[in-house]
């Protein structure tokens, strides 16, 4: 509505424009045109000298026709300031409007070429393929195994990370994601950080990502629904709520070859097999068990508060006496708008019961078929992706 006002107002104000400039011109091609010719006589070349119109002629109806045009330019004046000033928010709104739906659609056509890939057309995740490195738990050569694993959704990106800011042009922490990326999956996008895109197509992205966020509702909604039909689960069993929702939402990060797990086709035609690690043992985020955590957060509540937050870049979190405090670089969502305060308890719960004993089995490829391949030097190691990093 806003917009469509300040359109007509600018319409309204060009042909405005257009009349003042071409009564203008009118009036200086008569007054050419009614010059005198030079006659070399000062009488006749002089304004000054020239015989005046009388008091009767300059008192009458000419007077009255200079005032009546005065008069209307001041009428002219008078309301079309009121009407500027009162016009002007909405044409301010329109032009913003516009900026903002022109970068929310190159940021479609970047989201489209660079990014729908992965994380789907509709924003809402997909799968993507990786070859990984499983380090083998003998001690020999790494194994190389090609995954497919699932690539989170994007429609609640500002649910977790920059949760306070107001406009995408604030964002910090999707920015950083998005610049940097987060080896070795998610490329560098960023100049800075040796990717394609300038400033400016990093913001257009942003835009596009915030104009495609979901409500804190439906986002809750996608939350439970996933809970539900994973404890429906006959594996899940034997799971409390909180395994579930940490396997859900947490493991991602804080579990090893969490997101690679299970039976993966190779190229040659085998099938192997990836079990995960230990439960919370680390692997793009730290590690998580009784020990550390009682010892970061000694109140169950400040984890609590933490997990809902999630980290801010440069900013220090944990018991400050404990030894192990820790900086904030942002990489830790916050999930108090998409988990309910009880389902994060259950989390907090569950992550400080963990105990990380030895396990034989991390990291081993288990083959279903015959065929893992063993990583083979340091340059060819080198090509591959390290499975610790973020999927």
């Amino acid at each position: 509505m806003i917009y469509g006002v300040s359109n007509t107002f600018r319409a309204i104000g060009w042909v405005l424009a257009v009349l003042a400039i071409g009564g203008w011109a009118i009036y200086i091609f008569v007054s050419i045109r009614q010059s005198k010719r030079e006659t070399g006589a000062e009488v006749e070349l002089a304004a000054n000298r020239a015989e005046l119109p009388t008091d009767e002629v300059f008192e009458g109806r000419r007077l009255e026709l200079v005032q009546a045009f005065g008069a209307v330019f001041l009428l002219a004046i008078v309301v079309a300031l009121p009407i500027y000033w009162l016009l002007e928010p909405g044409r301010q709104a329109g032009a913003s409007r516009g900026f903002e739906e022109t970068s929310v659609g190159r940021g479609q056509a970047l989201y489209e070429e660079s990014c729908s890939g992965c994380h789907g057309a509709s924003l809402g995740g997909g799968v993507a393929g990786q070859v990984v490195q499983v380090p083998d738990p003998e001690g020999g050569e790494a194994f190389r195994v090609s995954v497919n694993y699932e690539v989170p959704a994007l429609n609640t990106e500002f649910k977790r990370f920059d949760t306070e800011i107001t406009e995408p042009s604030e964002s910090v922490e999707v920015r950083q994601i998005i610049t940097f990326g987060r080896a070795p999956v998610m490329p560098a996008w960023g100049v800075d950080g040796g990717g394609p895109l300038n400033e400016q197509e990093i913001q257009e992205l942003l835009d596009y990502i915030w104009s495609e966020q979901i409500t804190d509702e439906e986002a809750q909604a996608e939350a439970n629904e996933a809970f539900d039909e994973a404890k429906a689960d006959p594996d899940n069993a034997d799971k409390s709520d909180g395994q579930i929702l940490f396997e859900l939402n947490c493991a991602r990060c804080h579990t090893p070859n969490w997101p690679f797990r299970g039976l993966q086709p190779q190229d040659n035609g085998s099938i192997v097999e990836v079990p995960p690690g230990p439960a919370g043992a680390g692997r793009r985020g730290f590690p998580l068990n009784e020990t550390t955590l009682r010892r970061l957060f000694p109140d169950p509540a400040a984890q609590v508060e933490f997990v809902t937050e999630g980290s801010q870049p440069n900013v220090a979190y944990g018991d400050a006496s404990s030894g192990i405090a820790r900086q904030g670089s942002g990489d830790m969502p916050g999930f108090g708008r998409v988990l309910s305060q009880d389902q994060i308890s259950a989390i907090v719960e569950y992550e400080r019961s963990l105990v990380q004993d030895t396990d034989e089995n991390f990291g081993q490829v288990i083959e279903a078929e015959a065929g893992a391949e063993a990583v083979g030097g340091d340059d060819e190691a080198a090509d591959t992706a390290d499975a610790e990093g973020e999927g």
